[in-house]
């Protein structure tokens, strides 16, 4: 039966023509995709890291307020990804970056994928896979001419690998040390008076502040600052690049095939909740969570990052935070009611996505519905239909005893749990310490053994597995068998 939600199995690629007619119109609020930002050590030791002396401290960045604190420069794009070479990139080999425990369950939808496997055609892709390049740029196929020659000088290895309309970004390799990779944001204009310079530093203070509270485990979660500075009026931000792109990559790649396994659902619940808890315990609402926004480790963890839209609590008077239409909350919109609240309402938009694999709409009566409540077009989300304990699955092969309880419940755990985060009235969702104290995040973070996006079987590892009892080191990922997972 049709619904008003486009399915993400078996889209066509993005140079298709035949779903061209579905491409979202242009809005404000609609801003160029950008690929992964993000992963590694924060060992560099910058040699440029001077600010505008006018910069001021993090309290005089947030003060902005009045009619004036808005620019109609959006702070970062986050979705751009250099579909001129859409055609030469489509057959190219995948990175071999996934690393995994050789005791990890197989993903029943890839069986037969060797562990060496590095190519898009050995996982027995759909001849039209979708979104078929995104996150997989080939440097050497960007033109030269598009490089900035400041980053030339100071790295090694610059290559492009991504640009919207305001910013480019680029990964950079560390001179002294090859192992060192970044990534680097630029504007692309020169930025227009102090004033334009000022709600750009907003989001360097916001990085600055949140990577600087290395108590808090929760840090792990959140994109790593390593630097940033001013230059011939260009505003250049560096943050840790991780290796496996973004979310909203892996979910297009893998959506196209089959829903994701309802385990990993929970698993990337809970890590991103981790993600939003510490950005609120810090004082800070993202006001734009999205899954390309959420990035991917090397070891298959997320991190959230671009905090081009965030801003501090309280939300200073006047100001004006649109993220991407399809996930924004409907306050924000109607109100410019900036609150945590709106938070939670992206995030549930962002697991109703992923749980129901479906492509948000940005506009229509579908829109509208999703912002009322009502939940019906996107089907259900829990894999379970009943008491499944003493039951054999389709496939023959039965429950395991140890499933969590929630993942058997008749009534859908995770439908209730979206449905809870998307209440139309700010007040009634939950926080995000009441989503992280409920039984089932507990329970997932308890038996989890590898990144939220690492296959570990449909209802997770067995709880009294050695592996398990062993708790979550680097002994569980063997770091040198570097061969991609099968997603």
């Amino acid at each position: 039966m049709s619904t008003g939600l486009l399915s993400k199995r078996n889209r066509p690629s993005n140079g298709s023509t035949e779903l061209s007619h579905l491409a979202p119109p242009d809005t404000p609020c609609k801003r160029p995709a950008q690929p992964q930002f993000s992963a590694t050590s924060p060992s560099f030791k910058p040699s440029v890291s001077t600010f505008s002396s006018s910069s001021g401290d993090v309290e005089e960045i947030f003060n902005l307020g009045g009619s004036n604190a808005e620019y109609e420069m959006p702070p970062t794009p986050t979705k751009a990804f250099g579909s001129a070479h859409s055609d030469s990139l489509q057959n190219r080999s995948v990175p071999q970056a996934w690393t995994i425990p050789s005791t990890t369950p197989v993903d029943p939808q890839f069986p037969s994928v060797s562990p060496t496997a590095g190519s898009l055609l050995d996982l027995k892709t759909p001849t039209t896979p979708a979104k078929p390049i995104i996150g997989y740029f080939d440097p050497s196929l960007t033109p030269s001419r598009s490089l900035d020659t400041f980053l030339l000088n100071k790295f090694r290895d610059v290559s492009s690998i991504g640009t919207g309309e305001f910013s480019a970004v680029y990964l950079v390799t560390e001179r002294d040390n090859s192992h060192n990779k970044y990534a680097v944001k630029r504007t692309k204009a020169p930025l227009a008076g102090q004033k334009s310079l000022d709600r750009r530093l907003e989001e360097v203070a916001i990085l600055k502040d949140l990577c600087s509270r290395t108590e808090d485990n929760d840090r792990e979660y959140i994109i790593n600052y390593i630097d940033s500075w001013e230059f011939q009026g260009h505003l250049y931000i560096m943050t840790e690049y991780c290796e496996n792109g973004n979310l909203d990559v892996f979910l297009a790649e893998y959506g196209n095939l089959s829903k994701l396994d309802e385990w990993r659902v929970w698993k990337i619940l809970v890590e991103i909740a981790f993600g939003l808890r510490f950005i609120h315990d810090a004082g800070y609402i993202h006001l734009d969570l999205k899954p390309a926004n959420v990035f991917i480790t090397f070891e298959g963890s997320l991190k959230i990052g671009d905090f081009g839209m965030a801003t501090k609590l309280p939300v200073t008077k006047g100001i004006e935070r649109e993220g991407d239409r399809e996930y924004i909350a409907p306050e924000v919109l109607a109100l410019q009611e900036y609150s945590k609240p709106a938070d939670i309402f992206s995030f549930g938009l962002v697991m109703l996505e992923i749980a129901a694999n479906i492509v948000l709409p940005d506009n229509g009566a579908p829109w509208h519905k999703l912002r009322s409540g009502d939940l019906s077009d996107a089907g259900r989300l829990s894999s379970s239909s009943g008491d499944l304990k003493n039951m054999n699955k389709a496939d023959g092969t039965k429950v395991p005893p140890w499933a969590p309880d929630f993942m058997l419940d008749e009534a859908g755990a995770l439908d209730k749990f979206v449905k809870w985060m998307l209440k139309p009235t700010p007040s009634e969702r939950p926080t995000i310490h009441d989503i992280l104290q409920t039984e089932e995040a507990r329970t997932v973070e308890s038996r989890r053994r590898s990144g939220a996006i690492i296959f570990e079987g449909e209802y997770g590892p067995e709880p009294d597995s050695d592996l398990q009892k062993a708790g979550k080191d680097a002994s569980m990922l063997d770091q040198d068998e570097d061969w991609r997972m099968e997603l």
